[in-house]
């Protein structure tokens, strides 16, 4: 049966409420603002950053994640109450990228700004502001002054601050614009020989002068700029402007500037052979030990790599090495110390190294239970080098002297006065050379914290690791320190 042809005015309601239904959701749609991205990310409780890898930046230090920028965007994150989640990219031009692509809310890198960037993106005012350095090679000419600029070549990222700042000097210098290449990377080109002269950030070079040995400071471009923080273009202001209050309080002002201040401390100058000699024994000597590190590590719960740096300070990981005073081997052991850990040979290095990890972990244990952290750590250390018996008469002239004796910055300003007759005349255990553990320990620290950042960086590790190697004090053989599995390593002498 046919069915009946519908009047005109159905027809007209049948047309129009498709077009209704649009109309309708396009007032709904308008009529509902988003909230603002500072709002959002509230209310999802996470704040993605982006980075690029390096002491300046984000890094995996020898006791976790660490870099000026990763600190200074945590407390950033904090004080909005959220937590800061870093995702690392090779170069600051990724990170950008990442920004300008919505993978991530802002980025934290360090960057020095161009023109270009100011037109892309949000920018925060500066965090710190700085100059611009000719980064040299040791041994090849220098750029000493921009009066009488050289013939030279400078390797600068492609599209950074320092390749547009080179365009405006005169007579102009040649420029090697790098593609994918990270200013970091190009440090590490220079010290190589790769390159003679890099452009770099201030605060960068310095800290990585402390990390390789050929940098040289060169001469500085006069205007200072600012480190800032990049958002989103496309996005209301309101991440921008909560961080420029951050920056702007007291608490972000002082947090940046001791922030920098600690990263420079952290790794102190020390001269181009020292540090030569120690990436040169790295490279010859250590891969003949690092196995038995290793399974003294898994033994004692000790990271491998603070036994080493202990070895280094000893001996610079000879097995033969022999003091006026009769101590012997990598570790450096006592005839004492030897009988009673049972080393029948303290110049073989696997009987060296075992000892002195389980002396260090006997050490430890005689060390007060109160006292934790690093604190414990280098108390552990100094009694290592000095005896427990005069790191207890040290403590007793701190108490003494107004110092807290579970603190190391404390106790190491009074363990030098065990050399002085008025003070070691008053204290259980007599003379020692009490300047010496304090030397013994910094050497320690620097050494440990070179060894982490190169093993941590052949092993492609960064600040986003989360399974990294942590420093154990305590026995804690199944808690894998190393991230091992549970069986030991087998170790060998190549």
């Amino acid at each position: 049966m046919p069915q009946p042809l519908p009047s005109p005015r159905s027809h007209r309601l049948g047309t129009l409420v498709p077009w209704i239904l649009i109309w309708s959701l396009g007032l709904l749609l308008s009529g509902c603002k988003q909230p603002p991205l500072l709002k959002r990310i509230q209310h999802r409780g996470v704040i993605h950053i982006a980075t690029v890898p390096g002491p300046l930046t984000c890094q995996l230090g020898p006791h976790g994640p660490e870099g000026v920028e990763y600190a200074l965007a945590t407390a950033f994150a904090r004080s909005l109450g959220v937590k800061a989640e870093f995702k690392v990219y090779s170069t600051r031009a990724r990170a950008l990228e990442a920004v300008a692509r919505g993978e991530v809310q802002m980025a934290a890198a360090a960057r020095l700004p161009t023109s270009k960037d100011q037109q892309h993106f949000l920018l925060s005012d500066p965090w710190h502001r700085t100059t611009l350095v000719f980064a040299d090679a040791m041994g090849k000419p220098r750029i000493r002054t921009l009066k009488r600029l050289p013939r030279a070549t400078v390797a600068v990222p492609a599209g950074s601050l320092a390749e547009a700042r080179l365009h405006k000097l005169s007579p102009p210098l040649r420029i090697l614009a790098l593609e994918r290449v990270s200013q970091e990377e190009i440090l590490e080109l220079v010290d190589g020989g790769t390159h003679h002269h890099a452009l770099v950030s201030h605060p960068l070079l310095q800290l990585w002068q402390r990390l390789r040995p050929r940098l040289v400071t060169g001469a500085a471009l006069p205007a200072a700029i600012g480190f800032r923080w990049y958002f989103p273009i496309n996005e209301d202001p309101s991440l921008r402007d909560a961080a420029n209050r951050f920056l702007a309080s007291k608490n972000g002002r002082e947090l940046a500037d001791r922030l920098l201040r600690q990263q420079l401390e952290a790794l102190p100058r020390r001269d181009f052979v020292t540090l030569r000699d120690f990436w040169k024994h790295v490279q010859k000597r250590l891969p003949k030990y690092e196995a038995l590190f290793r399974q003294a590590s898994w033994e004692t719960g000790i990271d491998w790599r603070l036994l080493a740096a202990v070895g280094y300070q000893e001996s610079h990981w000879r097995p033969d090495a022999v003091s006026p005073t009769g101590v012997k081997g990598i570790m450096m052991l006592t005839q004492a110390t030897a009988r009673r850990l049972n080393v029948s040979n303290r110049i073989d290095p696997a009987q060296s190294i075992i000892g002195g990890a389980r002396h260090l972990l006997w050490m430890e244990q005689r060390i007060p239970t109160r006292i934790d952290g690093l604190d414990r750590l280098w108390l552990t250390l100094a009694s290592y080098n000095i005896g427990y018996g005069h790191l207890e008469d040290a403590r007793v002239l701190t108490e003494r002297g107004g110092g807290n004796p579970d603190l190391w910055r404390d106790v190491k300003r009074f363990l030098p006065l065990l050399s002085q007759e008025k003070y070691y005349k008053t204290v259980k255990h007599g003379q020692a050379r009490g300047g010496e553990p304090v030397v013994y320990v910094e050497n320690i620290r620097y050494y440990f914290r070179l060894l982490a950042w190169w093993d941590n960086r052949r092993k492609k590790l960064d600040c986003t690791t989360r399974d990294y190697p942590l420093l154990a004090l305590k026995n804690s053989r199944n808690s894998s320190p190393q991230g091992s599995a549970s069986t030991p390593p087998v170790a060998s002498v190549k």
